[in-house]
């Protein structure tokens, strides 16, 4: 996945893995889906064909408690799959690749948060 952006497919997919089970959370995310635009193909210099949003408007949205409640989540809902052996091997593939994505968001945050010396909310 592109640095600075967030595939709106991996978006929709942890809202329906979320909304069941952790509805507050899955709203959250549904409420970027519906509010940050896509980030133009111009914007996108070519390199990726789904439409991507762009980390800094996700992370306003969700902010980052939310971030790691959604890794934690996800995290849980892929150690119950292989727990019970109840989820094909191609979904679990894609619940690694997507929990991947979420990890390389939060990565982003530390990164550019940390960066911000005044802000005392950032993570040193």
């Amino acid at each position: 996945m592109p640095t600075d952006f967030f595939s709106r497919q991996a978006l929709e997919l942890t809202f329906r893995l979320l909304r069941n089970n952790h509805p507050l959370l899955a709203h959250a995310v549904k409420q970027a889906i519906d509010t940050i635009p896509n980030v133009s193909y111009e914007d996108l210099h070519s390199a990726y064909t789904g439409e991507m949003l762009l980390n800094a408007q996700l992370l306003d949205s969700l902010k980052a408690h939310n971030l790691g409640k959604i890794v934690s989540v996800l995290t849980e809902i892929g150690e119950s799959a292989l727990r019970d052996k109840n989820v094909p091997p191609s979904h679990m593939t894609l619940l690694r690749t997507l929990i991947e994505d979420w990890v390389q968001l939060t990565e982003w945050v530390l990164q550019h948060t940390a960066a911000d010396q005044s802000d005392r909310t950032s993570y040193h």
